[in-house]
């Protein structure tokens, strides 16, 4: 498996982040991992990484959040205009079938995977959703 540079993850629940976090460093699965628990902050986040250049290979985001869910974040994402070098990732408590048909309609999300992650489901996103076939 290829290491990716750079990971964020954007989640409310600061202890999943950092489960989430220690799982990618331990599987190699990127080189630095960036965790965000609101929405504002992600975009935020992202908008300077965008200007300097150094955007994250891949996001994992939670769909439930309070004030702001994924949903909302993917609406900002979008006017972000980062054309696709980024891939997302839903990781999600969200067992509504909506939510994942939705998720598939959208061209930004590779993958709407349920939580949690395991070093297993990391690896089988990464052959099923980040490297091209």
């Amino acid at each position: 498996m290829e290491r990716f540079k750079k990971v964020l993850l954007v989640d409310d629940d600061d202890i999943v982040n950092s489960i989430n976090s220690v799982i990618i460093k331990h599987a190699k699965f990127a080189d630095e991992v960036k965790t965000i628990n609101n929405v504002p902050s992600a975009i935020e986040f992202l908008n300077h990484a965008k200007s300097s250049g150094e955007t994250p290979d891949v996001i994992f985001l939670d769909l439930n959040m309070p004030d702001q869910d994924g949903w909302d974040f993917m609406d900002e994402y979008e006017k972000l205009g980062m054309n696709g070098g980024t891939k997302v990732v839903m990781l999600t408590s969200s067992i509504s079938a909506k939510d994942e048909e939705r998720a598939s309609l959208s061209k930004q999300i590779a993958a709407f995977i349920s939580k949690p992650l395991s070093p297993e489901l990391l690896y089988q996103i990464y052959e099923d959703h980040l490297v091209k076939n």
